[in-house]
């Protein structure tokens, strides 16, 4: 999985659409569990650079619409943003695509927000790479 672009309010993760991750060899598919994985992933990156610090956010709930096959041969996207920032809960939305005008599945993930009392030390530090200096 590859990060092609984040931002405060969304971010953009991709895989390639490698014969690896054939579900059906005949026809050339992708199989349903990688693009799970890749919306699983974007959205819940989503979730924790969405957090005012950021903290684990484990997935409670995922849920997804496939309307097309994926191929193999294309590389494949998935955009992910959060809806509502909540207390406890952060909602996000998530997009998955190997052609823009052709989306091949939409879904929604629900994360738990674990707080900063129960996120490992050095979360960030390891996640983002940060360091003291980076972060002043």
């Amino acid at each position: 999985m590859q990060v092609e672009s984040v931002c405060e309010t969304h971010l953009v993760l991709s895989i390639e659409g490698d014969e690896r991750f054939l579900g059906n060899k005949e026809e050339g598919l992708i199989h349903g569990g990688v693009l799970s994985v890749l919306m699983d992933s974007a959205c819940g990156s989503a979730a924790v650079i969405a957090s005012p610090e950021p903290e684990v956010c484990p997935t409670v709930d995922l849920r997804m619409d496939h309307y097309r096959a994926a191929k193999v041969g294309k590389k494949i996207y998935c955009r992910a943003e959060v809806t509502h920032l909540a207390r406890q809960i952060v909602f996000t939305e998530g997009l998955i695509w190997q052609d823009e005008a052709k989306p091949i599945c939409k879904g929604t993930g629900t994360f738990m927000r674990l707080g900063a009392e129960r996120t490992p030390k050095g979360f960030a530090e390891q996640i983002f790479g940060l360091t003291q200096e980076t972060k002043a």
